[in-house]
C-alpha cells in the first residue's frame, strides 16, 4: 500500500505501539500520546507531521491507523486506510466467530458439507 500512497504509513495498537508500518525501523515505537489526544477528537489529528485516525469496527475505536503529511492528501488517504482495515477487520472477525457459524447453522444458512470443514477452522472439537 506503500507504493499506492507514496508516503509511509502504519497502525497503532490499543496500547499505543506501531504494530504495522511501511518503514520497519518504526515497528515497537510507543505512541501512546497519540492514542490519548485521538480520545478527544472524532475527527483525524496531525501532530508531528503525521495525520493520524482511529480505524473502528463494530463501533468500537481500537486501532489508529496513520499517514506521513500534514496536508488534506494525507487526511483523505488516512480516512481511506481506516475504512478499508475497519472492512477487513470486520470481515475476518465475522468469518471466524463460533456464534455466527452456530447461528448459521440454526438458521440453516449453511450447506452440511461446510459444517464439518468449518467446525474444523474453529477448532470446534468432533466428539460423538
Amino acid at each position: 500500500m506503500k507504493d499506492v500512497v507514496g508516503r509511509t504509513i502504519g497502525v497503532i495498537d490499543e496500547n499505543g505501539i506501531i504494530i504495522a508500518c511501511s518503514e520497519l525501523t518504526k515497528i515497537g515505537e510507543s505512541k501512546q500520546r497519540i492514542r490519548e489526544e485521538l480520545s478527544y477528537s472524532s475527527d483525524a489529528i496531525v501532530y508531528e507531521g503525521y495525520t493520524y485516525r482511529f480505524i473502528s469496527t463494530s463501533g468500537k475505536n481500537d486501532c489508529i491507523c496513520f499517514v506521513e503529511g500534514d496536508d488534506s492528501h494525507s487526511d483523505k488517504m488516512a480516512e481511506l486506510l481506516s475504512i478499508f482495515l475497519g472492512n477487513m477487520k470486520n470481515l475476518y472477525d465475522e468469518k471466524y466467530d463460533k456464534g455466527s457459524f452456530i447461528k448459521s447453522i440454526i438458521l440453516d444458512n449453511i450447506l452440511p458439507s461446510d459444517i464439518y470443514i468449518k467446525s474444523n477452522e474453529l477448532h470446534f472439537s468432533h466428539r460423538c
